[in-house]
């Protein structure tokens, strides 16, 4: 084979084989920037591996804009009998420590970072990584994302720390899961101090710090955007509270496990000052019962963290897109007026796993008190009538009377979705309607 191609070689014309011999990379000849660009897309390890492509790549990793340390990368395959993969720390570690050396950080010609994003897993022993963050913020990122995917003996999330703040003065993006966040606690002010700047806030499986003067939890961030929050419930029954007060959010998620023990009761912007997000368009809560079947009957503690959030609806006056999910009618309906919550800019609705009254009660208070409302849908929603769940069909005579509904999407778990839209005449078909069971 190696004579045939060098055969063929030989039947090149002279000139040929000479520009073939003296080909340009072009692709070493674009400028850094691009570079840059094309090393943010494979990821760190990736990047550092373009070194032997050419004397122009060498070194270039070291000015990328994005560190992507990714453990999930050192799984190799394992000779035991199992033949399932392992993680090689020690070889993770030492790339870690590598990328982030203190010799290549923190120089005057070292360009901020665009993002930072690091991945850990828990595979046989958890390795702390408070050096690598504390490095990577010497190079004041403007985006981090922080994955710990704790386990095994390890059920409590390992601390992270943002330091002093010198590091986080052009952070907009933070996106967390599973840490401790030591320096969320009290009135929120080192928060705010913390990230000055922050847009795009997103924390799931994280705990928070605490004061013993203090049991409410405040998030006042006066830049933030879009706040995104997956509750760990504290390792207490004393009461506490999570309060959002920042008033520039326009989209919020929440997941908020609740049990007859530990709740986070939710409070948006304090009562008493008669506060309210303004700018909130789109929101999605989703409350989930972790109690056991046997034991899920109300209590003090639980009434209270339903009457809170059904209390947090009302301060959503502008929102246009909601989505509610595991919502008991005790935590969709006032207490004293039995009705939902006066939304006039609500356009979308979605109803998930949620109890919607006897004779569809709920939904009828949320079609009175939401006058604009375009698109409902309803994803195995239920109505409890003397303390059973029964099977029953939306009426089709109390949603006519709204002339803007249009759409409505009904979901019981089992069969497709069905979608029933408004004739030309203007009202929806009764028959139609009646015809979509609900899930119960």
């Amino acid at each position: 084979m190696a004579s045939a191609a060098a055969a063929a070689a030989s039947d090149e014309p002279p000139r040929k084989r000479a520009r073939s011999a003296g080909a340009e990379d072009r692709l070493s000849e674009l400028p850094d920037c691009l570079l840059h660009d094309i090393l943010a897309l494979v990821g760190s390890r990736q990047a550092v591996r373009t070194s032997v492509l050419s004397r122009r790549w060498r070194g270039l990793w070291r000015s990328a804009p994005r560190v992507d340390i990714d453990q999930r990368e050192f799984r190799r395959a394992c000779g035991g009998e199992e033949g399932e993969p392992v993680v090689d720390c020690d070889g993770f570690e030492d790339f870690a420590d590598g990328i982030l050396s203190p010799t290549l950080l923190g120089g005057t010609g070292t360009p901020p970072l665009d993002a930072f994003r690091l991945h850990l897993l828990y595979e046989g022993r958890f390795i702390t990584f408070g050096r690598w963050v504390r490095r990577a913020l010497t190079r004041r990122p403007a985006s981090v994302d922080i994955h710990v995917e704790y386990g095994g003996t390890v059920d409590w999330p390992p601390a992270l720390t943002l330091g002093d703040g010198a590091g986080t003065g052009r952070l907009k993006r933070l996106h967390l899961f599973g840490v401790h966040l030591g320096f969320i606690s009290g009135d929120g002010g080192r928060l705010a101090e913390l990230l000055p700047v922050l847009e795009d806030l997103r924390m799931e499986s994280c705990t928070f710090g605490h004061e013993p003067s203090s049991p409410t939890t405040t998030i006042a961030i006066p830049t933030l955007r879009s706040l995104a929050l997956a509750v760990v419930p504290r390792r207490t029954a004393r009461p506490y509270a999570l309060t959002v007060a920042s008033p520039r959010v326009a989209s919020l998620r929440l997941f908020l496990p609740f049990s007859r023990t530990r709740a986070a009761a939710v409070r948006v912007a304090p009562a008493e000052e008669g506060e309210a997000l303004a700018s909130l368009v789109t929101a999605s809560i989703t409350v989930l019962e972790t109690d056991q079947e046997l034991n899920r009957r109300m209590n003090k503690h639980k009434l209270d963290f339903l009457a809170s959030t059904r209390n947090m609806l009302d301060r959503f006056p502008n929102v246009r897109n909601l989505d509610l999910s595991g919502f008991p009618t005790i935590a969709l309906l006032d207490k004293a007026s039995q009705e939902f919550p006066t939304l006039p800019s609500l356009t979308t609705l979605l109803l998930s796993v949620c109890d919607v009254g006897a004779n569809c009660y709920v939904l009828k208070s949320v079609l009175r008190n939401a006058p604009n409302l375009e698109h409902l849908r309803l994803h195995r929603c239920k109505f409890i009538e003397d303390g059973s769940k029964l099977r029953a069909p939306v009426e089709g005579h109390c949603l006519s009377p709204f002339p803007v509904l249009h759409t409505l999407c009904v979901y019981d778990g089992v069969t497709t979705e069905k979608v029933c839209t408004k004739s030309q005449s203007g009202s929806f078909d009764a028959k139609v309607i009646l015809a979509i069971p609900m899930l119960l």
